[in-house]
């Protein structure tokens, strides 16, 4: 696998960033404080990355996931669920188990087993939640016929039935 060169990747992130990065790395299933930190080396490898503010560096992991992700799974996979369903493939698969590498590679040099294994853990889009109207319900109350329904059941308890 190719790699991107780590010494491009060496200013440290602020605190905050970082934990914010580490979790949301932790989420794909990498575990490592090394692994952690080469990603969120690589989400901020950007002029003045390391400076980023939480939300901004989240923003930037999110978007260099979804082209990785994108180029992994194809373009017939692009859209608002790709990083949902490519945080799940990549679980389902156990692809953290390569390490950080795997996403400082370029996916066209992945091994073809791993793009497999992450192809076929890909799961299958729902669809979008329409509104519609629910039918009306009515309840129709009886209380004289619910008295007589119980009236009725009380007398009938007492039926035996003989088997053969």
């Amino acid at each position: 696998m190719k790699t991107l060169n780590a010494s491009s990747l060496s200013a440290p992130a602020r605190r905050e960033t970082r934990a914010a990065l580490d979790s949301f790395f932790r989420s794909f299933g990498f575990t490592s404080d090394a692994e952690l930190s080469q990603l969120a080396n690589w989400a901020l490898a950007v002029p003045g990355g390391h400076m980023a503010e939480p939300q901004g560096a989240l923003a930037q992991a999110r978007a260099r996931m979804e082209t990785w992700l994108l180029k992994v799974f194809g373009n017939q996979h692009a859209g608002e669920t790709l990083l949902a369903r490519g945080r799940a493939a990549f679980v389902l698969s156990e692809a953290a188990q390569h390490g950080a590498a795997l996403l400082l590679a370029e996916p066209s040099s992945l091994p073809q087993p791993i793009v497999q294994a992450l192809r076929s853990a890909m799961p299958v889009p729902s669809p979008k939640p329409v509104p519609s109207v629910m039918r009306e319900q009515q309840l129709v109350l009886n209380p004289l016929a619910g008295l007589l329904r119980r009236w009725w059941r009380a007398e009938s308890a007492d039926a035996s039935v003989e088997g053969a």
